[in-house]
């Protein structure tokens, strides 16, 4: 059941999927619009087509409402679209101008879709897409709602939803009825919905009201709600010159990309980091102190994978301290989640002696490989350009790691590197066995081949691609 509701949350949740949903959105809202156009009964053509959409938006809200770690939040969040659902709305034909509201949620898809388009309108594209859905939903509901109020009342100014329609486009710029006077207590209603709505669009763009509703909008973080719905996601603490390269090489990799990544710093807000080839609509940001635990937890620090700790430069400190705070938070990270994978970068590593035995995988000391790497070019003049081309996921060839098939159990390396090299155009490099050796090393570079291979052990190599030997 846990791997079910893995693969129904990853497909719920995949950008074609929302596509679809905004297509589908789009459709409902024609099939609404025409069946005010005209009169509709069951098994007409369009009646059906609706039907079969409604019962497409319960399926989908239905997988949204099992997968949902939080359904106080699922309620919240889909409030609209489970009344535009539900029976008594598409049996009272009145009711069923409530679907429009899904307008709404297509705009939230969009807004969340927005990481990648230009720096100028992504500035502030949850005002301007709120924005966009109010006069959108205003103009809708305002030539519906006066072509079934005044137009069936005889009032020939809105006999047509295209006069109607024009009307609520007139009457918003103008913040007054203009084109045609209701009749109705219908009309009228939505005649003033009409108005006040023209008028709280205007005044965000004039300015009036924009210090309250436009800074409300702007501080309006859905991103700190999405961090609770995170599962096995990374977690990047602190901030210095390389973090905007592991972003870029996280992002790269589709099945990170997809389980987000979560910077936590001392920032108010992130740097510029739009002209970096990042995808951020998978970088999550969380502004405070790493080594305290109610910062870690607005992190989601127990549904973790990995957590990267750099050396951070946010604020001055000397060497001493920064690896002193990357211990201790290192430390808290392991105790809330003893199964996580935790990378740590020092500036001395006598400073990282205590984190081995604390759970800590991997611990980085970025100057000793730099000295490593210089030496290195000076002695084998031209190498460093094959060693940037593997140190990058976007592209060339880089380092993989994959499980040893079960078919290739027990049988000589030298097979290995045979079906590397003929089915793949792979190099093996090492291998990672599944228990260390009298040394205490695990990772053997360059095996013998006639050694033969054992079960659970992990296959290192170099390709353009991670090789599928299952």
């Amino acid at each position: 059941m846990a791997t079910l509701r893995e693969k129904l949350d990853k497909f719920i949740n995949h950008p074609v999927v929302d596509g679809v949903v905004m297509v589908l959105i789009t459709v409902s809202v024609v099939l609404t619009i025409a069946e005010f156009t005209r009169d509709t009964h069951p098994h007409d053509a369009l009646w059906i087509a609706n039907e079969i959409l409604t019962v497409v938006f319960i399926v989908e809200l239905s997988i949204r409402y099992y997968v949902a770690r939080s359904k106080r939040r699922f309620f919240s969040q889909y409030w609209i679209d489970i009344i535009s659902v539900l029976p008594m709305m598409r049996s009272l034909r009145v009711l069923r101008i409530l679907r429009l509201l899904r307008i709404f949620r297509m705009g939230l898809i969009l807004n969340r879709r927005l990481s990648n388009v230009s720096a100028i309108f992504r500035g502030a594209a949850g005002e301007y897409m709120i924005i966009l859905m109010i006069i959108v939903i205003t103009i809708i509901f305002g030539a519906v709602g006066m072509k079934m109020t005044e137009g069936k009342d005889g009032n020939a100014q809105f006999e047509t939803l295209e006069k109607s329609a024009w009307w609520a486009v007139m009457s918003i710029v103008a913040g007054e009825p203009i084109g045609g006077e209701p009749t109705t207590t219908g009309g009228r209603v939505f005649t003033l919905l009409v108005m006040f709505s023209g008028l709280t669009v205007f005044a965000m763009f004039t300015g009036t009201v924009s210090a309250v509703m436009v800074g409300r909008l702007r501080n309006l973080n859905l991103r700190d709600m999405d961090i609770e719905e995170l599962r096995n996601h990374v977690i990047l603490c602190g901030w210095n010159a390389s973090a905007p390269r592991i972003l870029r090489e996280l992002t790269t990799d589709h099945n990170i990309a997809r389980r987000g990544v979560v910077v936590v710093a001392e920032m108010d807000e992130l740097p510029n980091l739009h002209n970096m080839d990042i995808k951020l609509s998978s970088v999550f940001f969380v502004s405070g102190d790493y080594t305290q635990m109610d910062t870690l937890r607005r992190c989601n620090v127990p549904n973790a994978d990995v957590a990267i700790l750099l050396a951070d430069r946010c604020r001055e400190r000397s060497d001493q301290d920064r690896d002193a705070r990357t211990v201790l938070a290192a430390i808290t990270i392991e105790r809330m989640n003893p199964e996580i994978f935790t990378s740590v970068e020092l500036k001395n590593r006598e400073n990282g002696a205590f984190l081995k035995l604390m759970g800590v995988e991997e611990i980085v000391v970025a100057e000793e490989y730099a000295g490593h790497l210089i030496a290195m070019a000076t002695r084998h003049r031209g190498i460093i350009p094959m060693i940037d081309e593997l140190l990058t996921s976007n592209t060339g060839n880089e380092f993989f790691k994959v499980p040893l098939p079960e078919r290739l159990v027990s049988k000589p390396v030298r097979d290995l590197v045979h079906i590397l090299r003929e089915d793949y155009n792979a190099t093996l490099v090492g291998l990672e066995h599944p228990e260390a050796d009298a040394n205490g090393k695990r990772i053997q570079v360059n095996p013998p081949m006639d050694q033969f291979l054992k079960a659970g052990t992990l296959v290192i190599v170099i390709a353009e691609k991670a090789p599928a030997l299952d």
